[in-house]
């Protein structure tokens, strides 16, 4: 079965002193069955976007495009009609329930249901109940 990645475990690994449990973790997986979503690209760009400019924003942004291009390159899924449907079921599921998710956290669990994937995430409860696999590699 592949894992899709949150978009907080691509952070980690960009982190000048990356989680040991995250990087041990990663290291253990075999990386064709490791995906990243769209949104999680848009998630990134933007925090990169928005961060000064200068030295570390570019360094930053050299080392997710080198990590994307070499990691990643084969091995993005984009938010599809499938997973808009998905999306709909899952968003109103969890308003029901009293347990409303932010956009980008529905379309990655709904990207992550209509592709049969597992998510790797260090925010659990923020996807409980979304009908995936939840692997936390900060633990």
């Amino acid at each position: 079965m592949g894992i899709l990645l949150d978009t907080n475990v691509i952070s980690e690994v960009m982190r000048q002193n990356p989680s040991g449990n995250v990087i041990s973790w990663l290291n253990r997986c075999d990386n064709t069955g490791l995906f990243i979503s769209s949104i999680t690209i848009a998630e990134i760009c933007y925090g990169l976007r928005i961060l000064p400019e200068g030295r570390r924003r570019q360094s930053l942004k050299s080392r997710f495009e080198q990590f994307i291009t070499q990691g990643f390159a084969n091995n993005i899924i984009n938010f599809d009609e499938s997973a808009a449907r998905a999306y709909a079921e899952i968003m109103g599921a969890r308003k029901e329930q009293g347990r409303p998710m932010s956009l980008p956290d529905g379309q990655i669990a709904a990207i992550a249901q209509t592709n049969f994937l597992s998510l790797t995430t260090r925010n659990i409860t923020d996807f409980e109940g979304c009908g995936i696999e939840l692997i936390n590699p900060f633990e």
